[in-house]
């Protein structure tokens, strides 16, 4: 009988901490995923748009962000890719109209995103989040 109790024991114990380790693996990848899709969604929107005069790095309120100047229908407008308030955002608008960050559509939660100038055309995107970062460097104006 205390055999029997002592595997029963045990088995409950190692049940719980195989809980646990799954637990942990998948809130690492969750993480994980939301920085790579974080850098593989600004890459491609500044790829597909990436001409001379049409990406460009603005800084505001101290921060770095991706503005990229498109035109439609003979009118100018802008797509601004920053950081606020714990997250990426994405904000589409008139090219004269005043650039407010709250109102930009929230893509990824992060902790940070830093917009480097390494030189001429070279920029280092990073973004960070409690459990991982990651970092991706692009060449603009690479389709002249």
């Amino acid at each position: 009988m205390l055999l029997f109790l002592i595997i029963v024991i045990l088995s409950v114990m190692i049940i719980v901490l195989g809980k646990n380790i799954y637990v942990n693996i998948n809130e690492d990848r969750d993480s994980n995923y939301e920085i790579r899709v974080s850098l593989s969604y600004i890459a491609n929107k500044i790829r597909q748009s990436d001409k001379q005069g049409t990406v460009e790095i603005r800084n505001y309120e101290n921060n770095n962000a991706v503005v990229i100047n498109e035109t439609y229908d003979d009118e100018n407008y802008e797509t601004w890719i920053y950081f606020y308030d714990n997250a990426i955002y994405e904000m589409f608008a008139d090219e004269n109209a005043t650039f407010l960050p709250e109102e930009g559509m929230k893509i990824v939660e992060c902790d940070s995103l830093e917009i480097t100038k390494i030189k001429d055309n070279l920029y280092k995107f990073a973004v960070s989040s409690s459990a991982d970062s990651s970092e991706l460097v692009l060449n603009l104006y690479s389709n002249n």
